[in-house]
């Protein structure tokens, strides 16, 4: 059943029995930035969508999909309100609690797979959509925006290298062609 984000918010809001003054406190956000997600029917984004979700117990994919209806199932209802952090190689620490749980479960049975992450790569894999809605293979996207990484690293490299204008010549042609 389809459901707005303003319906979704005020029944969240009414689960944890909190006005929209409380809401905006328990998801440090402004209150008019909360009342226009609320009453114009405005989804949250980035930061304020993290926030949110994790004020009310929620994935953010829950919170931004309008196919799913209220209440939120097992999947949908964050194992922790709170940031999970997990601390990198270089001793940031990372928020997990955007990410579903097949992605946190993935994380935790793979450690190594966050080396090199920083958050906003955790945010662009919580952004992804599959088929349903969902990413049904995480391995598959951590892969893949790992060698994407890389590829944006080489092409780095070879900027400022003396492959310089044979590589913007070869990007100079490609966007021709499309």
């Amino acid at each position: 059943m389809a459901i707005s984000i303003t319906e979704k918010l005020r029944h969240l809001r009414a689960e944890k029995g909190w006005n929209r003054s409380e809401t905006a406190r328990q998801s440090d956000i402004p209150i008019s930035t909360y009342q226009a997600y609320e009453k114009l029917n405005r989804k949250p984004k980035g930061e304020a969508a993290i926030k949110i979700s994790r004020a009310f117990g929620v994935t953010v994919d829950y919170l931004l999909d309008d196919s799913k209806g209220y209440p939120p199932g097992p999947l949908d209802r964050a194992a922790y309100s709170k940031p999970r952090r997990v601390a990198t190689d270089d001793g940031e620490a990372i928020d997990l609690s955007p990410l579903t749980e097949d992605f946190r479960r993935y994380f935790q049975t793979n450690p190594d797979k966050l080396r090199g992450f920083s958050q906003k790569d955790v945010e662009e894999l919580a952004s992804i959509r599959g088929y349903g809605g969902a990413p049904t293979d995480p391995e598959y996207w951590v892969n893949r925006h790992h060698e994407e990484g890389q590829a944006i690293e080489r092409c780095k490299h070879i900027l400022v290298g003396p492959n310089r204008a044979l590589l913007l010549s070869l990007l100079d042609s490609i966007d021709k062609s499309q």
